[in-house]
């Protein structure tokens, strides 16, 4: 385990940084609404839920920008991913 978080740390690319920050965001916002639960009615619970439910695709992303770092140098990676993701999101906004 203490390996991977190595790894983890050492070679960061642009999809692990991400998927860090999102999974962060998703814990925050538990711990948060678990000290301070929802109204009844209010759409927060389920709000969290659906970001827990696509939380999928992060998950299988990171998965494998994992196991392509192992055969590709990282910093190529890392701009080969922000190339990719910057075109898609210029393409869609």
């Amino acid at each position: 385990m203490k390996r991977f978080f190595n790894h983890l740390i050492r070679k960061p690319t642009f999809i692990s940084v991400m998927a860090a920050l999102y999974f962060g965001y998703i814990i925050f916002g538990i711990v948060y609404k678990w000290f301070d639960p929802p109204k009844i009615g209010s759409s927060y619970k389920m709000v969290l839920e659906t970001l827990l439910i696509f939380s999928i695709v992060p998950l299988g992303l990171f998965i494998i920008d994992r196991l392509l770092v192992l055969k590709i140098n990282n910093i190529k990676l890392a701009i080969i991913e922000t190339i990719i993701f910057g075109s898609f999101f210029l393409y869609l906004y």
